[in-house]
């Protein structure tokens, strides 16, 4: 009887799994875990618990008394760090117009520079240059007081 239920229940799990009959047992073996290897995982969005995701909120510190010395020498931290900021950003930013400022000097040192350069240049070729009082005077020799009358008589003749 016991040779019964052994077959029955031999043929209720022989349904649910694969026997290699005739294979040697390195080849069932490694049949067995290329199989196991295929068993497939239930997709991340079936899951309760996510791994990359907090499931829980952070626990609240329990209050503890303070003291209003322990207070007094926080804030007094606190502005002593916000002093030290304060004063560094002070230097940083005078550092900064002092670099302008140098800055500003060398540019106003080269325009006096070019300046000079300029004006000597011009007295140089001031020497060469015709003067302007030569042709107006050039002009009036070259024309006649006698024409110049007689234009102005006819001018004052059309009006």
């Amino acid at each position: 009887m016991e040779d019964m239920n052994d077959l029955d229940s031999l043929s209720e799990f022989e349904k649910y799994f694969t026997v290699f009959e005739g294979s040697s047992q390195e080849d069932v073996a490694y049949a067995k875990v290329f199989w196991n290897s295929l068993s497939l995982q239930p997709p991340v969005e079936s899951s309760l618990v996510s791994v990359d995701i907090r499931q829980r909120l952070k626990i609240a510190k329990t209050p503890q008394p303070t003291n209003s010395g322990s207070k007094q020498s926080a804030d007094s931290k606190n502005e002593e760090i916000l002093q030290k900021a304060y004063q560094r950003q002070m230097q940083d930013e005078k550092k900064r117009y002092m670099e302008m400022a140098k800055k500003r000097d060398e540019i106003m040192v080269l325009l006096k520079k070019q300046r000079e350069e300029r004006i000597k240049k011009e007295m140089i070729s001031l020497q060469h240059r015709p003067r302007r009082s030569d042709q107006t005077e050039r002009c009036y020799i070259q024309t006649p007081s006698e024409t110049l009358d007689e234009d102005i008589k006819e001018v004052q003749a059309l009006t």
